[in-house]
């Protein structure tokens, strides 16, 4: 039954998501829907679902944008696996923490991305401080909130 909680929740991430491209693409830039979702699963489940999810989840954003079928659902599994093992040594169910893992995450896709690239042999186009800043505070803000939601929601 968690498992198809979890995917109904994938369902709406995915639909939210193309929902905020259309009409808010200037928000859209500034979270990562997809990586809130996977650092939510890695904090409240065991480490095979949250890897199992992280990977969907990351599939599913490479499946909805032009992207390497691949990269993003490698990113989301090694996200979902590094936070699953924050959250096993760590307490990160307090807001600050959290905040400051979902703040993270802005940091850690471009740094990713830049491993595979020069793994690749491809040129990264490293982004700027300034992004870097306005998509961590909108992954921690948005993260937050979407936190707050799920645990008001029935269990």
């Amino acid at each position: 039954m968690k498992m198809l909680r979890a995917g109904l929740a994938l369902g709406a991430v995915c639909l939210l998501q193309m929902l905020l491209g259309l009409h808010l693409p200037a928000v859209a830039r500034r979270c990562d829907l997809f990586s809130i979702f996977a650092v939510y699963i890695a904090l409240t489940r065991t480490q095979r679902p949250a890897l199992i999810l992280g990977s969907s989840a990351g599939l599913a954003q490479d499946a909805l944008a032009d992207t390497i079928l691949g990269l993003n659902g490698f990113k989301k599994t090694l996200l979902a696996y590094l936070v699953g093992t924050l959250g096993s040594l760590f307490m990160l169910n307090q807001t600050v923490p959290r905040f400051g893992i979902l703040f993270a995450t802005a940091f850690f896709e471009p740094l990713t991305d830049l491993g595979l690239a020069l793994a690749m042999g491809q040129q990264f186009v490293f982004p700027s401080p300034w992004d870097l800043l306005q998509r961590g505070l909108g992954n921690g803000v948005v993260g937050l909130l979407a936190f707050w939601i799920a645990a008001r929601l029935p269990s």
